[in-house]
């Protein structure tokens, strides 16, 4: 069935109802899906097995536990403004208001950071990801840098297939009224309207989050989370990257993540103290708002700074980080006019004046001074470990769009608009992203072969399966028959 809806997926079939009419019209769809031309599944067959998926493992029925396969059969009675006022009402109530919801969490979870996943629909979901696609991937070769990973992350919105009219159950249509805020009936009990920047429009959908490394000119996704609703990317990143961390290790993967790039939606002190604690660098731009704050700010007496939080000099141009020291935690910034060079076969330091908005060696006495010694733990989010003025981060943050890219992919899927509940979207996402694995594995092994050289290969291999399971040979041969006639 996996097979099947992988196939299903790269086809960019939203429909089971139409990849079920494929594979009963031809042959090769239904052998390629592993089935039989003329013993291929039901409808029924498919949304059994989605259900299975939702459900989780196997729990005795009881009547105070409702299914998530009930759930998402079920109409549910919202009020889409009550909803939002509950939620702003949620936040004024807040009995920690000096602490962010972003902070709340990084807290819970490094708490939480030795106990494992909850084991359901979620959890089956990211263990599949694991053994059917990043566990093959790196087997063939294509992800090798496990102790070394770069983690990009993003969050964008699905739109759903459910309504966002709903259902009226109120009888204000009978007195005139057309447009109520009595509660009505949905198909779907967390989508909402949420702004979907990569398209410029508003969305009824959820939110969903992934993480992607990018290897050998290929993306590959490592997780995807989607809780329902339009949670923001502060919360949504850290909640993944630590069931990244944990998914990791509970299916034996050795995987170390050295860099996490992220855009300024999650500029937050929440992610430079979480990812510190996780021995990771964080490579993220500062948000408009920080930018706004730190503009010109004074540090270190009477040194200023630039909105990405690079030193100036007396002379108004962008200090030089001349490197970090690790015995005392600073990262040390000279003179933007005192260059490195080779003369006469010794490094010395060359200064420019000509280059000096001043005109003059403002440190004669030093050859690339004057210095600027700042910590990262003065202000993690002003100052992170890695300083944003450097090629390494911008070679890093450059790797961002390796997300915007997985993004395309899912929408060539078909599962935009697939799905009326966060739960089976969801599962979609997963198939998509064990999809775009096995895409990449298969660009990989055609690499450098022309097409017949390719088929030819394919073929080979096709016969020393036959060669050893005698039933594929004959379902193969069966398959042929069916489509020639």
């Amino acid at each position: 069935m996996l097979r099947s809806l992988l196939l299903m997926t790269l086809r960019g079939e939203s429909s089971v109802t139409k990849w079920v009419g494929a594979t009963r019209s031809s042959s090769v769809p239904a052998v390629l899906a592993g089935f039989g031309p003329d013993d291929t599944p039901g409808i029924g067959t498919y949304y059994d097995y989605f259900d299975r998926l939702a459900d989780g493992p196997y729990r005795r029925p009881c009547d105070h536990v409702t299914r998530e396969s009930d759930s998402v059969r079920q109409r549910h009675v919202r009020s889409l403004p009550a909803e939002k006022e509950a939620k702003k009402k949620a936040a004024e109530d807040d009995l920690s208001p000096h602490q962010t919801k972003s902070e709340k969490l990084a807290e819970e979870l490094l708490a939480d950071a030795e106990n494992p996943r909850p084991d359901n629909f979620r959890r089956i979901l990211e263990d599949l990801l694991f053994f059917a696609g990043i566990i093959p991937s790196v087997e063939e070769g294509l992800l090798t840098h496990l102790e070394n990973f770069a983690v990009s992350g993003d969050g964008s919105v699905l739109e759903t297939a459910a309504s966002p009219n709903g259902k009226p159950i109120c009888s204000c249509r009978s007195g005139g009224i057309y447009n109520c805020e009595c509660p009505r009936l949905y198909t779907s009990p967390t989508a909402v309207w949420c702004y979907d920047a990569a398209h410029n429009r508003y969305v009824f959908g959820d939110r969903y989050y992934h993480l992607v490394v990018t290897e050998n000119g290929h993306d590959f996704p490592l997780l995807i989370v989607m809780p329902g609703g339009n949670e923001s990317d502060y919360t949504l990143s850290l909640t993944a990257f630590d069931r990244l961390l944990k998914a990791a290790q509970e299916n034996g993967a050795d995987i170390n993540v050295s860099y996490f790039m992220g855009d300024g939606h999650h500029d937050s002190y929440a992610h430079y103290n979480y990812f510190a604690e996780k021995d990771v660098i964080p490579v993220i731009p500062l948000s408009g708002n920080s930018k706004n704050a730190y503009s010109d700010p004074a540090r270190n007496g009477d040194v200023r700074l630039s909105e990405d939080g690079t030193p100036i000099c007396p002379g108004g141009m962008p200090m030089r980080r001349q490197g970090f020291d690790k015995n005392k935690n600073v990262n040390i910034f000279s003179c933007p006019v005192k260059r490195g060079t080779h003369r006469d076969g010794k490094y010395v330091y060359v200064t420019h004046e000509e280059e000096c908005p001043l005109k003059k060696d403002c440190a004669p006495d030093s050859p690339a001074g004057p210095f600027v010694r700042i910590k990262p733990d003065d202000d993690p989010r002003l100052f992170p470990p890695l300083p944003r003025n450097t090629p390494k981060f911008k070679e890093l943050a450059n790797q961002r769009s390796a997300s915007e890219r997985c993004n395309f992919f899912y929408d060539a899927c078909g599962v935009e608009g697939s799905s009326r509940s966060p739960v089976r979207s969801l599962i979609r996402l997963t198939f998509a992203g064990i999809a775009q694995h096995a895409l990449n594995r298969h660009a990989e092994r055609a690499k450098g072969l022309s097409d017949a050289e390719y088929f030819a290969r394919t073929v080979a291999k096709l016969r020393a399966k036959a060669a050893a399971a005698p039933g594929f040979a004959k379902l193969c041969a069966k398959a042929a028959t069916a489509h020639l006639n």
